[in-house]
């Protein structure tokens, strides 16, 4: 654990998600593996559908659809569509099961491992602090055994900017009628996590499980830690 600046006491605890309480690319590359073997197995318009088909498509969507950069879901679900209308298939037809296909994605895309000490770790801090999520992904919280540690949960999309605007830290703070000094929020990403949380106030620990130099990072966290666990020690 390394100090940046002088430590004070918090009152609540923002988190993010993905490759900060678990492993995300795994789950990752698992549920995009299914998707495009169940497009091409389910579907005679996507029965030619690879992976670098389904990259040229989702580049083409988002220069089209730009707000769809800080929406994940509405963009994975309108470039599934995308694929069977460009494989013939009529447009109505092409959004009802684009948005089913979506939904199994997600079913998979949510089967992720959380270890049984950040399970623990989420459950004694919980009893102490209020815990929110503010996460750019779109995680099933709930069936991934995570949403009964949190009592907000914010997400990018319909509308909500990604981090490291300020959006869902301007959303935490007002559900949580604190001042942004007294919120910490925790997350291994030096922009998305560090940043967004030093730009809008937020106090920020920086999970730097993967050693990465501390000058990766354009303003310096309140704290690095190089695992969950030293939580901990420093909160409760």
């Amino acid at each position: 654990m390394h100090f940046y600046r002088r430590w004070q006491p918090v009152a609540a605890i923002s988190f993010d998600l993905d490759d900060t309480l678990y492993d995300n690319g795994p789950a990752i590359v698992r549920a995009e593996q299914w998707m495009l073997s169940h497009l091409r197995s389910e579907y005679l318009a996507t029965a030619m559908l690879d992976q670098p088909r389904w990259l040229a498509l989702k580049r083409s969507v988002l220069k089209d659809m730009p707000e769809l950069h800080h929406d994940v879901s509405l963009a994975r679900q309108q470039t599934i569509r995308a694929a069977m209308v460009a494989g013939g298939m009529a447009d109505q037809q092409a959004s009802r099961e684009a948005e089913q296909v979506f939904a199994a994605f997600l079913a998979q895309r949510s089967k992720i491992e959380v270890s049984e000490s950040t399970h623990h770790l989420l459950a004694r801090l919980a009893e102490r602090y209020p815990l929110v999520v503010i996460t750019n992904g779109n995680l099933d919280l709930a069936q991934a055994g995570l949403d009964r540690y949190f009592t907000l949960i914010c997400k990018a999309g319909a509308g909500t900017r990604m981090k490291p605007a300020a959006d869902m830290f301007e959303q935490t703070r007002c559900a949580l009628k604190l001042q942004p000094e007294q919120i910490l929020h925790v997350g291994d990403h030096p922009e998305t996590d560090v940043l967004g949380a030093r730009l809008h106030g937020f106090r920020a620990a920086w999970l730097n499980e993967r050693q990465q130099p501390w000058h990766s990072v354009q303003l310096l966290p309140d704290v690095e830690i190089n695992g969950l666990e030293e939580l901990g020690g420093l909160l409760l």
